[in-house]
């Protein structure tokens, strides 16, 4: 999936109104909160077809950590 096409549907996903970058930090978004966390774990299964453990979500803190955890070789570059 193309870098850009996950962060739109990412976006989408947590309803937030600002465009994300892979420096955002999760925290700081308006509408993350422990639903945020939920509907994560869901795209990602839904998306990737990978699930993400729990104690993973501890240490992550931007949205580029996610794209690690998800695996950087199932994005492409621009």
């Amino acid at each position: 999936m193309k870098t850009s096409i996950f962060l739109e549907k990412l976006q989408e996903e947590l309803g937030e109104s600002q465009t994300l970058h892979l420096e955002t930090r999760l925290k700081e978004l308006e509408n993350y909160d422990s639903i945020s966390f939920l509907s994560i774990i869901a795209f990602v299964d839904e998306n990737f077809n990978r699930q993400i453990d729990t104690d993973q979500f501890k240490d992550m803190e931007t949205i580029s950590d996610l794209v690690t955890i998800i695996g950087k070789e199932n994005f492409e570059d621009e």
